[in-house]
């Protein structure tokens, strides 16, 4: 064994790194750049789940209000606010709220003749994990409150001379009906929120490296140059080259869609033809994504080194952890420059709360936009290796 040889290979290669501006670029400033979103996301961000309530209105309310701002838990584990009854389910739409409580008109009315009250706690429902939370939340804040108006009765009992009856004393005052799912349901579990955002991410990644290796190999290996000799047209290299990847893109979203659906059995209740059509969109938007980003690469581990800037920062910002409302001001416009963004909105409203056209046209139309965009910018890129 020759130590000097060794060096010298070992030196070669330093040099060729060195030389290699791209390279040191993605191999340091790169997982620099990601690392630093990634803090100022886990740090800025706030799961903080939402309660509305529907308070009790007229004589005699304010006792149970004043009780119920007393027992609610600190802004730092449960923010509050309080609505009108016929916003419920606007509130929950609109994410304004992840749940809403809702004490009857009349409850002060009620308890006054001794009688029980049913409260009602209406759930969002697409995230499991925030609805089972909520609903803990819930129960425990009811009981606590009606322990509190069974004290607070059994005092006024008290100091009016009576004595307190036994039976009042050993009933709760409030009673938590079942809960009303706006979305989802008890059997949605934490796969069923998670699967429409990793349709989106995977149908992306794969076909992003799929085409944009395949496609460097065709320019390396000197096969476009090839396919030039012959009477093919430009604009026929381009759209034929694009309509072939895509044609694999699309069998891929339709394996990974009936995977998720028929095989891991996840629950879904909107139409899964709007389901696929995102998908085309979006895979056909990484297909040119990556025919496009090809160009500026010279070999096979310079496309690898794209897959942290293109496919990490959209992790991160596209809303699949942490939705994007929560992120600081100044990197939610950045989110939604990003078409994974605009595909798991769409995604998880489709497959969890059931939404139809109308309701996911905004998104469809941010993803036509961005394939339409890909689409040119690959066009000008096999126009520019092909002249």
């Amino acid at each position: 064994m020759s130590v000097s040889r060794i060096l010298a290979l070992t030196a070669r290669i330093g040099r060729q790194v060195v030389r290699d501006r791209r390279t040191l670029a993605l191999v340091f400033l790169v997982p620099l750049l990601v690392m630093g979103v990634l803090y100022v996301v886990l740090t800025s961000t706030a799961s903080v789940p939402t309660l509305a309530l529907v308070r009790p209105e007229g004589a005699g309310s304010e006792t149970i209000n004043t009780l119920l701002d007393r027992l609610l838990p600190p802004p730092t584990r449960l923010k509050t606010r309080t609505i009108p009854p016929g916003q419920v389910e606007r509130v929950l739409d609109d994410g304004e709220a992840d749940a809403v409580l809702i004490f009857p008109a009349d409850t002060a009315t009620t308890l006054a003749r001794g009688a029980p009250v049913k409260l009602q706690l209406v759930l969002e429902g697409s995230d499991p994990s925030v609805a089972g939370a909520l609903r803990e939340s819930a129960t425990a804040l009811v009981r606590q409150l009606g322990v509190a108006l069974a004290l607070t009765r059994q005092q006024n009992t008290q100091a009016a001379g009576q004595a307190p009856s036994l039976a009042l004393l050993g009933s709760s005052p409030l009673v938590l009906a079942a809960p009303r799912y706006l979305h989802g349901g008890p059997d949605y579990t934490f796969t069923d929120a998670l699967a429409p955002v990793f349709i989106g991410v995977f149908s992306f990644f794969f076909v992003f490296l799929l085409t944009s290796v395949s496609f460097l190999r065709e320019r390396t290996q000197g096969t476009i140059e090839r396919v030039m000799a012959s009477p093919l047209r430009r604009t026929e290299l381009v759209l034929g080259y694009v309509c072939g990847f895509t044609l694999f893109a699309l069998v891929q979203a339709a394996v990974v869609l009936l995977f998720v659906i028929f095989v891991l059995g996840v629950h879904y209740r909107g139409n899964l033809g709007l389901v696929f059509l995102i998908a085309i969109l979006l895979t056909v938007s990484s297909v040119n994504l990556g025919i496009f980003l090809s160009t500026f690469a010279q070999n096979e581990l310079q496309i690898i080194q794209f897959i942290p800037l293109v496919f990490g920062l959209q992790i991160l910002l596209s809303g699949v952890f942490w939705p994007v409302a929560q992120l600081p001001q100044w990197l939610q416009p950045v989110s939604y420059l990003l078409p994974l963004t605009y595909a798991n909105e769409a995604l998880r409203d489709v497959m969890l709360k059931g939404s139809g056209f109308a309701e996911i046209a905004p998104q469809l139309a941010a993803l036509l936009i961005f394939m339409l965009l890909m689409i040119a910018l690959s066009a000008l890129t096999v126009r520019r290796q092909v002249a």
